[in-house]
């Protein structure tokens, strides 16, 4: 295994040690088991080595990932998929990995394969020990301590964070939990929820460096602070949560605002330029650019570890292997190092790329493969980087390969996929060797797009709405918006701009997943609902291939959706209600 960074270690190799008699108490029962022993606490803040090593394994409980690593692991989804397949971005071929059963509707409180519950908790309950008990350390010094406690409380309030987007309030945990005390904590409302959110944000900003040396690279800075209040502000000013007309009134103050307030979508705003702000400041953050191949600096933004676009990374499986961890089987297409099954990419998703010129591409019912070719290569560079479909290249060693239904019924090798193709992002670097690759939490493009997105809510059109979206625009190397082009000259118009350019350039970073829930839009034909479309390719008897505009699957929504349900184990226990509408 290549050398992982000298905190990121620790978290790879489970933290063994010191620490399991503290962790073996964090049981499923998330609400129910305190420290096990004083004893044990005692040793753990005897020194800083060990107090470190605690800290270490908080990032691991706290920090998100998205690529699925092995079976039944909360990355990702559950049983060998991606979040991306349980949206209207992608699909999942066979059957049984677990992002199919959000596609057919069948999950409620039973089964829920994309979240653990608990698992936030523990998190939260290793980030709540280590606040009580960094003062104990001796040979710590207090800006040591101070800075530790600053990165635990970030961390404590990105689990919140994360718990909040699925399941609106929660009940939140400031602090450990004792036997002899009330362990069952009912919801807060989703109001105090962001409030407790914030405030950590604004504590651990005030603290945090704004980097760190390259052998610590992935500890939360000032920038992961900001942003993570940025983030969550986004949710809170957006339909799902700041509406006049929920989609579920009951209990409104548990899934969002008990009323709609527009100066919402002003604390979004400033609190996205804050991050903008830091990045080209003190956080020495931007943008990967290169004019003459805006594809290379897209790809370089989203695959090399560190890069400078990057202001918070999960590092903990920094060298994948073709064999282990499984993202390779789970991940890469058909036939491609090890692949499954690979996850195909909608042609809902395709059609929201532009051409190189700016234009919407045009796809008739069905023609011959050379239009399908030629209509591809039109494609902005974002899609030739992201998307491996029939006739283009996979890497060096692959070449450009072909793939479709030979006019005998069978598959030629690469396929069946439902969709275009398949998802290449994050993958074209990686080969039978391995390679380094972090899963992004925060990268600096989605603070512009959150921006241009709050501006505009609050003061619509504005020109720095423009100029943040088109700042992402001029890097992926496609025509910048005008207010004087008729396509944009609305506020409606301008935020259906900003809501693309989001699908487009986070695409399968676990965005759309959620941000078609918070603009209340999951329930529409075609997103979470309804007929899901492919370009499929068939070898006719002369030999000639033709593509052909086709549905793949049928999908299930229901409203009661847009927020998780509470597990069924956990609300048997009678300490926590049930999200509305389940």
């Amino acid at each position: 295994m290549k050398k992982l960074d000298k905190f990121w270690k620790y978290i790879a190799a489970g933290v063994l040690g010191c620490c399991v008699a503290v962790l073996a108490s964090c049981n499923k029962d998330f609400l129910e088991k305190p420290d096990s022993s004083d004893v044990t606490i005692d040793t753990i803040f005897s020194a800083k080595i060990k107090a470190e090593t605690f800290l270490w394994e908080t990032y691991g409980t706290s920090v998100p990932a998205g690529f699925p690593k092995d079976w039944g692991r909360w990355e990702g989804v559950k049983d060998a998929s991606m979040v991306m397949a349980a949206s209207d971005e992608g699909d999942v071929y066979d059957d049984w990995p677990g992002s199919n059963t959000f596609n057919t509707g069948v999950w409620g409180p039973q089964s829920n394969p994309e979240d653990g519950f608990g698992h936030h908790y523990k998190g939260i309950r290793n980030a709540n020990i280590f606040i009580a008990n960094i003062d104990r350390v001796p040979d710590m010094s207090e800006q040591e301590r101070t800075q530790m406690r600053a990165e635990a409380i970030f961390l404590r309030a990105l689990q919140h964070a994360e718990l909040l987007k699925r399941y609106g309030g929660i009940p939140i945990v400031d602090h450990v939990l004792q036997a002899d005390g009330d362990v069952k904590l009912p919801r807060n409302t989703y109001a105090e929820c962001v409030d407790f959110i914030v405030q950590s944000c604004d504590e651990a900003a005030a603290v945090l460096p704004d980097g760190y040396p390259s052998a610590f690279l992935g500890r939360a800075t000032k920038g992961a602070a900001l942003a993570l209040k940025s983030r969550v502000l986004l949710f809170a000013a957006s339909p799902l949560a700041n509406s006049a007309s929920p989609y579920n009134a009951q209990e409104r103050e548990y899934t969002g605002y008990v009323d709609y307030n527009p100066e919402r979508w002003r604390a979004a705003a400033d609190a996205a330029k804050a991050v903008l702000d830091w990045a080209s400041g003190a956080g020495n953050i931007r943008l990967i650019v290169n004019p003459a191949d805006p594809g290379a600096a897209y790809e370089t933004a989203v695959t090399l570890p560190d890069n400078a676009e990057v202001i918070l990374a999960n590092k903990s499986d920094n060298w994948w292997g073709a064999w282990w961890p499984m993202m390779f089987q789970f991940v890469m297409p058909r036939g491609i190092y090890a692949g499954w099954y690979g996850h195909g990419v909608t042609l809902q998703h395709a059609q929201k790329y532009y051409t190189v010129a700016g234009q919407d591409q045009v796809w008739p019912d069905e023609g011959p493969y050379s239009e399908f070719l030629g209509k591809m290569g039109e494609l902005e560079p974002r899609f030739q980087r992201s998307v491996f479909y029939s006739g283009s290249r996979w890497n060096d060693e692959y070449g450009v390969r072909h793939f479709y239904r030979r006019n005998n019924g069978s598959w030629t090798e690469h396929a069946p996929v439902n969709g275009v193709g398949y998802m290449k992002k994050f993958l074209s670097r990686l080969n039978w060797d391995g390679g380094q690759l972090n899963w992004i939490v925060f990268r600096l493009a989605e603070f512009y797009l959150n921006y241009a997105e709050a501006l505009n809510e609050i003061n619509p059109m504005d020109g720095a709405s423009y100029a943040a979206v088109n700042e992402i625009r001029r890097r992926a190397g496609i025509p910048e918006l005008s207010a004087a082009d008729a396509r944009y000259d609305t506020q409606e118009e301008l935020r259906e701009a900003i809501r693309r350019e989001r699908a487009i350039e986070l695409a399968f970073e676990e965005h759309r997943y959620w941000d078609v829930r918070r603009w209340l839009i999951a329930d529409q034909e075609g997103v979470m609902r309804g007929s899901m479309w492919g370009l499929n390719l068939y070898e006719q008897a002369n030999g000639d291939i033709i593509y052909r505009k086709e549905v793949f699957e049928n999908r299930v929504w229901d409203n009661r959706m847009y927020r998780y349900p509470i597990p069924q184990s956990e609300f048997d226990k009678g300490y926590i209600s049930q999200t509305p509408g389940w």
